[in-house]
């Protein structure tokens, strides 16, 4: 059951990514009001996605094999929730732009360690 519920955490994750490409346009929304509206509209899809986001690394920790497996998924949820957490400082006007691409690199180096993780886990 592991790898099944590994590759279903993997999945939700690139389904996020999804969610999270959206962003760059928002970003360049000049007006701040139109951008903070948009932001929070862009942040209540991906509160809907994280949903089967947050159950399938729930799932994925109760059947890992290794605590390194664990640790990645963790991660990948932390930084998850950083990006989200990001994107409304920015739409408060508290942090700039930048911070998002620095959060979704963080992220994505996440989920690559996951991947690692998986590959290196006894069968």
């Amino acid at each position: 059951m592991s790898r099944a519920s590994y590759l279903a955490f993997l999945e939700q994750a690139h389904l996020m990514g999804v969610e999270y490409r959206q962003t760059p346009e928002i970003l360049r929304t000049e007006d701040q009001e139109q951008r903070r509206a948009r932001l929070e509209e862009h942040r209540a899809r991906l509160r809907e996605a994280f949903g089967s986001f947050r159950h399938t690394c729930q799932v994925a920790t109760v059947h890992a094999r290794s605590s390194k497996a664990i640790e990645a998924c963790d991660h990948v949820f932390a930084a998850s929730r950083t990006v989200y957490i990001t994107l409304g400082d920015i739409a408060e006007g508290a942090t700039n732009a930048s911070a998002f691409y620095a959060a979704l690199d963080h992220y994505w180096s996440a989920v690559q360690e996951l991947g690692k993780a998986v590959r290196l886990e006894e069968p």
